[in-house]
């Protein structure tokens, strides 16, 4: 059932939807570094010399403190709010852009990747947690919907547009900028951090849990989501959809499509960016709809056999030798079909998780994808290792292939998860 004109404006007009909206460009963020990696890597590569495996490692320093900090950052989300530990994510993520004005080497690159990771740790759990608790649960897919669609500009900026700016003006320059912006995004979310409802609650007598629950917390989301078949189902499905998307649009997808269709870097950036403008499209498909509990599962079955169908498409691109144009429009199906799939498994995990654990129960489960996301960018260089060529730093076509082929694969096992899911509502179990 699609939502009138006259519900959307209202929605907009909601008195938390402007701190939400700051939120989501926060989350912007930390979609722009997780994927700047992708223009910012495979230059370095080439100008160092160094090996897929080991760029593959560089990139997913990022994400080891990123998916260390996500149960974490639950907590503090549940404890002082998402607005206050956001707005300190952006000095940390400001502090990082700062570090890529040094001299470059592969361990300030490294540092580089790790303390960004670090910095927009919060963004993602913040800014579910927000809507969870600022708006009503049945409007949870347009909120999260426009979420989505507003960060993923953040991808498509972080290519074409940031491979424009430092092939013109230089990657010190360009990331001195980033640290400003950062920065003050971080003065206006402290300036605004008493109006975050979630702070209100607590002060109104809500819940809120201390620092010394950090530990406790985290165990009890980690068994609460082991121990339930279908959240269990759920975490299989969202790391599968995190280390798929993350290989293309967070590391090779541009340097493939320059190799494999043979365009020059500023055309492979375009066209592979795509993938970021389709996962815009997917999550304002998926917030014009209502989706009840009884709807979710076949909702989630039938929008993860599509993304898996997209993958091979792609390929199958890739494999006829096909115009690159015809290669962008497959990433943009291939994106608006990872949104759809995103967009509708969070829901699914909102629908299960008992309101008082969100925030940790998110990041618990953000926490175990992208450690699968670290797996698959060091898998990813490791195979395109095995394909070498004469010159360090520049990689084969076959490599690539043979890389995006596993994803592909792994990404369509991830539906024999669909039986312990079941079709029954997708509801939190009463006490």
């Amino acid at each position: 059932m699609s939502a009138s004109k006259a519900n959307y404006w209202s929605l907009f007009k909601d008195r938390n939807f402007p701190l939400y909206f700051v939120l989501t460009l926060s989350f912007f963020m930390t979609i722009f570094f997780r994927v700047s990696a992708s223009v910012i890597m495979p230059l370095e590569a080439e100008r160092l010399g160094i090996s897929a495996s080991l760029v593959g490692f560089i990139s997913s320093a990022h994400f080891y403190s990123y998916a260390l900090m996500q149960p974490i950052s639950g907590v503090l989300h549940d404890r002082h709010g998402p607005v206050r530990v956001v707005a300190w994510g952006l000095v940390l993520t400001a502090a990082s852009c700062l570090l890529l004005t040094l001299v470059r080497t592969p361990f300030t690159l490294g540092v580089w990747r790790l303390v960004s990771g670090l910095g927009v740790s919060p963004m993602y759990s913040a800014t579910l947690v927000f809507i969870a608790f600022a708006f009503p649960h049945e409007r949870y897919t347009f909120y999260a919907g426009i979420n989505f669609a507003v960060s993923n500009l953040g991808a498509m900026v972080s290519v074409a547009p940031l491979g424009f700016a430092v092939d013109r003006f230089g990657i010190g320059p360009v990331f001195t900028a980033l640290a400003a912006i950062s920065s003050v995004m971080a003065l206006v979310l402290g300036m605004k951090a008493k109006e975050d409802p979630l702070r209100k609650k607590a002060a109104d007598g809500g819940k809120s849990k201390s620092l010394s629950s950090l530990v406790p917390g985290i165990g009890r989301a980690l068994i609460f989501v082991f121990r339930d078949r279908r959240m269990r189902a759920l975490m299989t499905l969202w790391a599968a959809s995190a280390a798929s998307l993350v290989v293309f649009q967070g590391l090779w997808g541009a340097v493939w499509f320059e190799v494999a269709f043979k365009v020059s870097a500023a055309s492979a950036r375009f066209w592979s960016s795509l993938i970021s403008v389709g996962m815009m499209v997917g999550p304002l498909l998926a917030g014009g709809i209502v989706i009840t509990p009884e709807r979710l599962p076949i909702t989630i079955r039938k929008t993860i056999a599509l993304n898996s169908v997209v993958w091979f498409v792609l390929l199958g691109v890739v494999y006829l030798a096909c115009p690159v144009w015809v290669g962008g429009v497959a990433a943009l199906a291939l994106g608006a079909a990872t949104g759809l799939r995103g967009i509708f498994v969070l829901a699914g995990v909102t629908a299960l998780t008992p309101p008082e654990e969100k925030g940790v129960v998110f990041g618990a489960m953000n926490m175990i994808a992208v450690f699968s996301t670290i797996l698959s960018q060091w898998l990813s260089g490791v195979i395109i290792d095995l394909f070498p060529t004469a010159r360090p730093g520049v990689y084969t076509e076959e490599g690539y292939f043979a890389a995006f082929l596993l994803v592909a694969c792994v990404l369509s096992l991830s539906m024999l998860v669909f039986r312990p899911l079941g079709l029954e509502p997708l509801k939190a179990r009463e006490e």
